[in-house]
């Protein structure tokens, strides 16, 4: 009885350390893909960053066309409120033409 007692004793021992190597093992695996999918996400952030620095870019660029458009703007309106009162003052001043 005691022999059977100690040969269940070392299988269950036995068994016991097979499932402590496994279960290691497979820490051990779902470790290395933490770290895998930890390094992805660093990837996708490094990708939302570059997305980032490039729409500031293209947002400096829509600022700069929007000041030469708002300048040209001005400038036409100018140009043309010049030549309104120089066509204006031209048939004030100037001499009637009479047939």
């Amino acid at each position: 009885m005691q022999t059977l007692n100690t040969k269940l004793s070392n299988e269950m021992q036995a068994m016991n350390e097979r499932l402590s190597k496994e279960m290691f093992d497979l820490r051990k695996d779902m470790d290395s893909r933490f770290e895998q999918v930890d390094k992805r996400f660093e990837q996708v952030d490094k990708r939302f960053e570059q997305v980032d620095k490039r729409f500031e870019q293209v947002d400096k660029r829509f600022e700069a066309l929007t000041t030469r458009i708002d300048r040209f703007m001005i400038w036409s309106f100018a140009t043309s409120l010049a030549m309104g009162a120089s066509v204006v003052a031209a048939i004030r001043y100037l001499p009637a033409v009479q047939p």
